[in-house]
């Protein structure tokens, strides 16, 4: 009996030795393996581009190092092409210019192809007038409009200034309220914003990082909500979340220390 017991924990910690030996090869095999071959980084960060092609410039060095980037979104992802091949012309090859209806860089076809990914995002901006508009007569507002292409803008007062009074003014006589509407909703939404960060601060601090889970499900669902651009039900929704969040805060702060430790 003493021999089988043995045995078979000789067996376990073999096994368990063998697994990870395993883990640890693979691992090793990883950080050896070669890294994906992109020749659209490789040609495109070219410094040369700087003088005889400023736009490519400035467009690969809005992308490099932005969200896109560093969740390993490259160009072909998003434009087609090849990024294996060395040549140009087979390097672009399938990639259509923004002007063809067909390329999923044509205005009309920005927030299909941007939903290719912010699936949520799509679904709400599909509710909005603005999408109304941008299919039916190619004037409504797209994704681009205020994230911009590639290192995608949040959260600014100043890109409410810049992309929406261009429609919404007192030239055009459409809605020029608007533009006070939406920078106090964004007010409260960052400041909503700041207490969501102390509050993920504060529940890290005292090991219990799942309370944040209706925190950030009460945050993201107004966030998707702003992107029908319905600011008459957005506003109140707004108020109630920054009082909600308020309340959490200072009631998580009033604790007794015993339950932080």
């Amino acid at each position: 009996m003493k021999s089988v017991m043995a045995s078979r924990k000789f067996f376990l910690f073999g096994s368990l030795v063998f697994l990870i030996y395993a883990l640890r090869a693979d691992a090793v095999a990883q950080a050896l393996a070669p890294a994906p071959i992109d020749t659209c980084r490789d040609c495109h960060q070219d410094e040369k581009f700087r003088v005889q092609n400023k736009k490519i410039y400035e467009y690969f060095q809005d992308w490099k190092g932005s969200s896109h980037d560093l969740a390993g979104v490259t160009c072909t992802a998003c434009h087609a092409g090849d990024q294996t091949k060395n040549e140009k012309n087979e390097a672009h090859k399938g990639i259509l210019p923004q002007s063809n209806p067909e390329s999923p860089f044509h205005y009309k076809n920005i927030p299909k192809t941007c939903g290719g990914c912010h699936a949520s995002i799509l679904e709400r901006y599909q509710k909005s007038r603005h999408y109304d508009l941008l299919v039916k007569a190619g004037r409504g507002p797209s994704c681009i409009t205020c994230h911009g292409a590639l290192n995608a803008k949040v959260y600014s007062m100043a890109i409410i200034q810049r992309a929406c009074s261009s429609c919404h003014n007192k030239r055009t006589g459409n809605k020029p309220q608007i533009i006070a509407e939406a920078q106090e909703i964004l007010g409260r939404l960052n400041y909503a914003k700041g207490y969501r960060n102390g509050l993920a601060f504060y529940y890290k601090s005292i090991h219990k990082p799942e309370a944040m889970k209706v925190v950030d499900a009460a945050y993201s669902d107004v966030i998707l909500f702003w992107h029908e651009f319905d600011f008459k039900r957005l506003a109140p929704r707004s108020k109630e979340l920054l009082a909600e969040f308020k309340t959490i805060y200072v009631k998580a702060h009033e604790a007794p220390k015993e339950i932080k430790k």
